[in-house]
């Protein structure tokens, strides 16, 4: 009995000492993903900008809406990743819907200019101007990347005319819009 443990202490230490032959595996994972071109507003891109009285004291249209309670302008923060975003800007005209059939010499209808600009990443910055009174939106390319700054893109409305230039303002509620969209390009 003394020699089969012996044996078997033996037998084990043999195991215990011998190398066991070492086996690996070895290989690469690629990982990978992609980011499509894109652009979002911080802040939604609406709000409003009052222009106040558009006539002067002899009823035609001020071209410089001195009225205007908040100032012409309002700013917005527009995040881009593509190299050259686009730049659409439409204007619709004021228009006093209550006030039909206007006489001669008389108008319910605003236009003006709206002037869309984009400060680019290298500092300079692109306008594109907008007529109410042309139909279809003015269009551009900012020709940079969209600078990563708050308040980037500015619309200012300006320019106020009339079909007529003696043309007197029909009373009442005058109402119009600026479709804005900025398009990331690959």
């Amino acid at each position: 009995m003394k020699k089969s443990v012996a044996t078997l202490i033996f037998a084990a230490a043999a195991i215990v000492g011998t190398p066991a032959m070492a086996q690996s595996a070895s290989g690469t994972v690629v990982v990978n993903g992609t980011v499509a071109a894109k652009c979002s507003a911080t802040d939604p891109i609406s709000g409003t900008i009052n222009l106040g009285e558009l006539a002067k004291a002899d009823g035609t249209v001020d071209k410089a809406f001195a009225g205007a309670t908040n100032g012409l302008s309002r700013n917005f923060t527009v995040r881009c990743n593509g190299t050259n975003p686009n730049l659409s800007v439409e204007a619709r005209s004021l228009v006093n819907t209550a006030a039909t059939n206007s006489p001669n010499g008389y108008t319910n209808t605003v236009d003006y200019s709206a002037k869309l600009a984009a400060k680019g990443a290298k500092g300079t910055t692109t306008a594109i101007t907008d007529l109410s009174l042309n139909s279809g939106a003015t269009t551009g390319r900012i020709g940079d990347r969209l600078a990563a700054e708050a308040n980037n893109v500015t619309l200012t409305i300006l320019d106020g005319i009339t079909s007529n230039s003696t043309a007197i303002l029909e009373a009442g509620s005058y109402t119009g819009s600026v479709d804005i969209i900025i398009t990331a390009a690959p």
